[in-house]
């Protein structure tokens, strides 16, 4: 357990799992809770709907549905894009093509770097 300052607000307090502040975490499921409220009752909102109503910025609301914490509204379609390929995705980083290929170039580089290990390992005897 480390004591740190709150990158938010500057308090000082115990980090066990959380990057900020208690109150601070309470604040942000607050305005989280806000957003999701506003999205059902509004489902065809968009994001900048959805800021100017809540005043969350869309930066923020963006990050939500990254993390899979929101889910796009049908107005929103077409907003949160691939970051490989830019084409319209409704959560996350990547669309199922690109993670599946991302995913595969990880595993090859591993098996890779093992086969590498294998053969460094081998010595020849005379």
């Amino acid at each position: 357990m480390d004591v740190v300052n709150c990158p938010r607000c500057g308090r000082i307090f115990t980090r066990i799992s959380s990057s900020i502040c208690p109150a601070c975490e309470r604040e942000e499921e607050l305005t989280f809770q806000n957003l999701r409220n506003y999205m059902n009752d509004h489902a065809e909102c968009t994001v900048s709907e959805l800021s100017e109503a809540t005043n969350v910025s869309a930066k923020k609301i963006l990050r939500y549905i990254r993390d899979g914490r929101l889910e796009i509204s049908k107005g929103m379609q077409g907003e949160v894009r691939c970051e490989i390929c830019n084409c319209p995705i409704t959560a996350g980083h990547y669309c199922d093509s690109c993670r599946i290929k991302v995913s595969q170039n990880i595993v090859d580089m591993f098996s890779e770097d093992k086969r590498k290990r294998k053969v460094s390992k081998m010595h020849i005897s005379e």
